[in-house]
């Protein structure tokens, strides 16, 4: 056989070897695919916007106490008022006196977990059912979320909870309803401002 058509047979050879190679690696990425098993997660991934509803809603929560902190300081009243008149639920009339600031953190603590429930039902609620829905109607529905939330808390919960626990419905008295109704209107729309960050993409590994 001539050397050269002898070196032609081996470079198909080579080939072939290499060719049965690659379907073998093939087949163990094929099969590393199929052992990761449930990811992504199958359906709407409910962990995730529950977790990351509890952070947005921390945020608002923040982002509504920096608003009226900003708003007491420029109307020259005590930076920490929200904190007082929100703390008079707990001890009622003393809140407002008191300089323990334990107790203040701990009244901003509470603040930002009832915010963070908050935010965890909305996040739910509008990746799950209005999900394919403009940014601008989502900041919309965060909106009427805060007003909602609002009402309820002030007047379906605060006014007839806090007279039981220390007598007065004090924080329906010091708070004018504007306020109450723009704090939480802000807590919303912080919601609704920040959904594009809270949205779940899996990882997507690059195709060759």
């Amino acid at each position: 056989m001539p050397a050269d058509l002898q070196q032609r047979e081996e470079i198909l050879r080579e080939i072939e070897r290499h060719r049965r190679a690659i379907v073998e690696l093939e087949e163990k990425l094929a099969a590393a695919a199929a052992g990761r098993s449930g990811w992504p997660p199958p359906g709407f991934y409910t962990t995730f916007y529950v977790v990351a509803g509890l952070t947005l809603g921390t945020m608002g929560a923040l982002a509504s106490f920096v608003f009226n902190v900003v708003g007491s300081a420029v109307v020259a009243q005590d930076p920490m008022l929200i904190l007082r008149v929100f703390g008079t639920f707990f001890i009622g009339q003393e809140a407002l006196t008191t300089d323990n600031l334990n107790f203040l953190m701990l009244v901003l603590l509470t603040h930002a977990i009832v915010g963070a429930a908050g935010g965890a039902v909305f996040h739910v609620v509008i990746n799950r059912n209005f999900a394919d829905r403009s940014t601008g109607q989502k900041v919309l529905y965060s909106g009427l979320f805060g007003c909602a939330l609002w009402l309820i808390n002030f007047y379906g919960v605060i006014s007839w909870l806090q007279p039981l626990l220390v007598g007065q419905a004090y924080i329906l008295r010091l708070m004018p309803f504007w306020v109450a109704a723009l704090t939480h209107i802000i807590y919303g729309l912080t919601l609704g401002l920040l959904q594009p960050i809270g949205r779940f993409i899996p990882y997507a590994p690059p195709t060759a």
